[in-house]
């Protein structure tokens, strides 16, 4: 009888061999900005960008700009690789231009955005870096000029997805944060005795929000260049792919596997993010289970992972009132469970738009939060489906009683995203803690809604 093998110890395991499908993996992590031959169906964006920021390296200040459009549509990497050939240039021709990037969705306030603002210019430059507490907001700002001023010729900023920095601990009566960062920044250009000067790049998802959101003042300092991106078609993701193909070894990438993954993008919203995130999972999957080659069941293994990260994503960044019409839903699908099964009219885990709405006002009730009309709603829904946070059908009510809406949840269930909605709310984490008030008000408006 052959004596079983005993099994290898975690370390024996970690010092094992290992056997990776990729070849360079930075090429299709998110935040890499690739070189101009791998960017692809966006000739017409890149030129506009150059032609704006060429200025800068014939001593004029270049115009700001507004790159707007749909997630994943290479708004960022079209600004970081052209001001990156910018800064390149400039230092060729000795004239002192810097890049750098904010995101809007990862900070909490002006400060924390302006922050990061003068401490990436005093890592990038070499400088002496200053606290991040105890200094004021308009300190920061003084900073940023006096870099500017003492160093350079020109900084050029990124404000990423800039109509998600409103600001936590803002009012819905306050200015959003990013309206005051616009406008302190744009001074730069009126303080007559600054040898340097600080060009914007402002992205959005939603230039409406971000337009809206500005006060007179800042209205009147900030006037961009808008240039518009489009959702990319399947053939476009497949070139943008194919142009990343050397991200892994040679046969490790099965036929077809890129086409699906674009064809799945594309079904989407055109989002070459997505795309690149779901080829990169891909592999990970490929890794873990200590196979040879990516195959089109692993994009089917990687999708369902990638979508909820998608959708996780999403919710974090839309408005505050998105989020708790969002929130409403969910809480009807959570606690309306027992009468959505057994309501002959309803149907289970389908909520009615008309009982989302009412629990909706109840916590804006709650919360002595802005009241918005069901139409809002019912817009601020149908924009969630097209992201696929959540499907929306219509159905009759049967007897001409009209039509409505019902909501469910593809990707995350309902406790999941009162998850993330709340994570960090306390106003709203402290709503859902009265379940037998909520449950009380969706079932009787269930069985009102269903009689």
């Amino acid at each position: 009888m052959t004596k079983q093998s005993e099994p290898l110890s975690i370390s024996e395991q970690l010092a094992g061999d290992y056997q990776s499908v990729f070849r360079n993996k930075n090429l299709i992590e998110p935040e890499t900005i690739v070189n101009e031959d791998r960017i692809v169906g966006r000739d017409e964006q890149l030129h506009l960008i150059i032609n704006t920021l060429k200025p800068a390296l014939h001593n004029e200040h270049p115009e700001d700009m507004l790159l707007r459009g749909p997630s994943g549509t290479g708004k960022t990497l079209c600004a970081g690789t052209v001001a990156n050939k910018t800064m390149e240039i400039g230092r060729q021709r000795d004239i002192q231009i810097e890049y750098i990037e904010v995101n809007g969705k990862h900070k909490k306030s002006e400060h924390e955005a302006v922050h990061q603002i003068a401490h990436s210019l005093e890592v990038n430059l070499d400088l002496e870096q200053t606290s991040k507490r105890g200094v004021s907001t308009s300190s920061r700002y003084d900073r940023i000029f006096e870099i500017v001023n003492d160093h350079l010729s020109l900084a050029i900023i990124t404000l990423d997805e800039l109509d998600l920095l409103v600001g936590d601990t803002r009012s819905k009566d306050e200015t959003p944060a990013f309206s005051d960062v616009l406008y302190n920044l744009t001074r730069s250009k009126r303080i007559g005795d600054m040898d340097g000067t600080i060009s914007l790049i402002a992205t959005t998802n939603s230039p409406k929000s971000l337009m809206d959101g500005l006060n007179s003042r800042t209205a009147s300092t900030f006037n961009p260049s808008e240039i518009s991106f489009d959702d990319y078609n399947a053939y476009e993701l497949t070139e943008i792919l194919d142009h990343r193909r050397d991200a892994f070894r040679d046969g490790t990438l099965e036929e077809g596997v890129i086409e699906l993954v674009a064809a799945v993008s594309a079904q989407g919203e055109g989002d070459a993010r997505f795309a690149i995130d779901l080829l990169r999972e891909s592999g990970n999957i490929v890794n873990r289970l200590e196979e040879d080659a990516i195959s089109e069941q692993h994009v089917e293994q990687a999708r369902s992972e990638v979508e909820k990260n998608y959708v996780q994503d999403i919710i974090q960044k839309v408005s505050h009132q998105k989020q708790v019409s969002l929130l409403s839903t969910a809480l009807v699908a959570i606690h309306g469970g027992r009468v959505l099964d057994q309501e002959p009219m309803l149907r289970s885990n389908r909520v009615p738009s008309n009982v989302g709405y009412t629990l909706y006002r109840w916590i804006q009730d709650q919360t002595s939060s802005e009241m918005r009309s069901k139409h809002s709603y019912l817009r601020w829904m149908r924009e969630l489906s097209t992201y696929e946070v959540i499907e929306n059908n219509r159905r009759g009510r049967g007897n001409e009683q009209g039509m409505f809406s019902e909501y469910t949840f593809p990707h995350l269930d309902p406790e999941s995203v009162v998850r993330i909605i709340t994570k960090g709310d306390k106003v709203l984490s402290e709503v859902i803690q009265e379940g037998d008030i909520i449950k009380s008000i969706v079932e009787s408006n269930l069985n009102e809604f269903a009689s």
